[in-house]
């Protein structure tokens, strides 16, 4: 390219001026050059990596398909039946750059994973040192087994709208595990052919292997009746990192939610969970956890019970902003006098006298709670009394928000004020006690029932 010479303009300038255009047509020649070999690299990447986009169609085989699946694979399982008689094994490595995606078609019909009535009994899906997978939007049942366990290190597993029924165990997190995700997951009618039947099963007895670093939310687990235990969701000794919240819980054999400790590990948190009809308690944990929250309908259940379990005795425990309607008892603490860095604020417990089982709080934080009435296993101070039918908007309805002027508004004690309520509202520092943060005007009115907790 040349530079032209106009009148007024010297040969000097034109000479700048073309070494300029030169040079800038060169960048743009160099940066088109680049992007385009960077182009090519990715699609030359994504071919290398062998990333695949596969349809499952009924008649063919679910078992197949998932042991075939290499990083970076995504799998669409078309809606029908599904029936394998082998036992199926998931233990593809995705990475966080190549993940594995095995889905039903969200919104249609299912598309049903079963286990033959005549084979073998054995778990409907095995993930077994798997990483970096998502199973979503398929129905799975089993014939004995347990609907999906997980084993040999498997890590960064999401497990999401699934609907998983007539099994023994809904998900088992049966080895060290790390980074699962269970959310939105319809577990129901566990206990199969005699078995534990726990909706989640989490980790192993005595701190055998640990589960860490997991996240349980807004699923919908209830049906653990005809099981031989039919905990809703079970945290074992030693895991600890997890989260549970905004699941709801209902009509389980043993505890909703049942905790052990986490042998000095980070705590466990549990929150915004809503429990009822659990024939043994609402939510049970000896040690090493946040329970702040929390709704339980305890009827003749226990609403929360604290004590020593399997070796591990209470301590770093807080208990703090749950609500709590009736129950027999309503409240158990045991061992706890005495025990550290034991908290428990902020609750409105509702149950008639005689309903309450604590045997000494000597050195726990215990202030800004509402009970419904004076009871003689409470202390002088930390409550205040309230009373159910002026200071909710209807017990009978579980429309557990406060009423204005209700013994709840002012009661909780700041110290202990979190940060959100039930409905993941921000408290902005009300001195509300109980789960809720404001009056109902204000408030999304979701009330408790069968089916999915709203998302925050």
């Amino acid at each position: 390219m040349y530079a032209s010479v106009y009148p007024g303009r010297t040969f000097a300038t034109a000479r700048r001026r073309g070494a300029w255009y030169r040079r800038a047509m060169s960048a743009r020649v160099d940066s088109g050059v680049a992007f385009a070999a960077a182009l090519l690299l990715v699609l030359l990447a994504g071919v290398a990596a062998g990333q695949r986009r596969l349809t499952l169609k009924p008649g063919e085989s679910f078992e197949t398909a998932i042991e075939s699946l290499r990083p970076g694979d995504h799998l669409t399982v078309m809606p029908g039946r599904y029936e394998d008689a082998g036992r199926i094994s998931l233990s593809v490595k995705g990475t966080r750059l190549q993940p594995v995606v095995i889905t039903g078609v969200p919104g249609g019909a299912a598309s049903k994973i079963v286990r033959p009535a005549g084979a073998k009994a054995q778990n409907t899906i095995n993930v077994e040192g798997a990483t970096w997978v998502t199973i979503r939007h398929l129905e799975i049942t089993s014939n004995g087994g347990d609907g999906i366990n997980l084993s040999k290190r498997a890590a960064f597993i999401t497990l999401e709208d699934l609907h998983i029924h007539h099994v023994d165990v809904g998900v088992n997190f049966r080895s060290d595990l790390n980074h699962i995700t269970v959310r939105r997951c319809h577990i129901h009618d566990t206990g199969q052919n005699g078995g534990t039947g726990e909706g989640l099963y989490v980790g192993c007895n005595r701190s055998k292997c640990i589960v860490r670093d997991c996240l349980i939310e807004a699923n919908w687990i209830h049906g653990t009746l005809a099981s031989t235990q039919g905990d809703g969701i079970e945290i074992k000794r030693g895991s600890h990192s997890n989260v549970v919240r905004d699941n709801v819980i209902h009509d389980t054999r043993y505890p909703g939610i049942l905790l052990y400790g986490t042998d000095g590990k980070p705590r466990n948190v549990v929150e915004g969970n809503v429990i009822w009809g659990a024939r043994d308690s609402g939510i049970q944990c000896a040690a090493d956890a946040v329970i702040r929250n929390n709704i339980v309908f305890a009827g003749e259940g226990t609403g929360f019970n604290s004590q020593p379990h399997q070796g591990v005795t209470p301590g770093n425990l807080e208990f703090v902003h749950n609500t709590i309607i009736g129950g027999a008892p309503a409240i158990r603490l045991a061992k706890w006098a005495g025990a550290k860095r034991l908290v428990f604020a902020n609750n409105a417990v509702y149950a008639t006298p005689g309903r309450l089982k604590i045997f000494g709080l000597k050195g726990v934080a215990f202030s800004g709670n509402v009970f419904q009435s004076p009871d003689r296993a409470l202390p002088a101070h930390g409550w205040k009394p309230g009373d159910p039918s002026r200071d909710f908007v209807s017990v009978a309805r579980r429309s557990l928000w406060p009423r204005r002027g209700s013994a709840l508004g002012g009661a909780a004690d700041p110290a202990f004020v979190v940060g959100r309520d039930f409905e993941g509202a921000e408290r902005g520092g009300r001195r509300v006690a109980g789960a809720y943060s404001d009056v109902a005007p204000r408030r999304t009115r979701w009330r408790p029932k069968p089916g999915f907790k709203p998302s925050r």
